[in-house]
């Protein structure tokens, strides 16, 4: 389905190299190692969706999960692909749209979102919402990482910062929220420095 969304973030590789894009990352993301050191990400097989470049899913790949890259576009997982390969690491990679994931019903433990969900316009969230729900096993658990709505929006639109509301509004019922919390990134730009950390259960 190549509508605006799709075509965006098409554009936006096509302008730029991936290593070159701000959300490339040489390490794994703090709040995603805390949380697998903390046991609060169940191993099984996973999707890092979003994936990017692959640095996280590299990372979930050497503590032992059974991980899957998922992202729109086609450039930054010919990118993560180079990597893995000079990593020794044996990981499938799949250009695919969120909204309409192409695995059976209920058939992945874990969803790693770094960033994926806040692109979406608001009119766009629910389909994400069911597509990650349809796939996820009961119990399930979908881990995000978005951006949070006290930082400034940019004028274009996404990437969108949001409050709890709006999560609230597309996941319940589906979804149990198990935990609700933020980071913040000094390292990071001002306007990407808070993020919403929240872990949900598919139902």
């Amino acid at each position: 389905m190549r509508d605006e969304h799709t075509q965006h973030w098409q554009q936006r590789y096509r302008e730029s190299s991936p290593a070159q894009m701000p959300w490339h990352r040489e390490e794994p993301a703090e709040t995603l190692v805390e949380a697998v050191k903390r046991g609060l990400l169940p191993k099984g097989l996973t999707i890092d969706l979003g994936c990017g470049t692959g640095t996280d899913l590299m990372y979930l790949a050497r503590q032992g999960y059974r991980v899957i890259g998922v992202d729109i576009a086609i450039e930054p997982l010919r990118f993560a692909r180079q990597r893995c390969a000079q990593a020794g690491l044996d990981i499938p990679l799949i250009q695919a749209d969120a909204r309409f994931l192409p695995f059976r019903d209920a058939s992945i433990d874990l969803i790693c979102d770094s960033g994926c969900f806040h692109s979406f316009a608001p009119e766009i969230r629910p389909m994400y919402a069911r597509s990650v729900a349809r796939v996820l096993k009961p119990g399930g658990i979908l881990f995000m990482r978005e951006f949070h709505h006290d930082q400034p929006q940019p004028p274009e639109g996404g990437p969108y910062r949001l409050k709890l509301e709006e999560f609230f509004e597309v996941f319940l019922p589906d979804f149990r929220f198990i935990s609700v919390g933020e980071t913040f990134y000094h390292d990071l730009p001002p306007d990407r420095r808070r993020l919403h950390i929240l872990r949900l259960q598919r139902r």
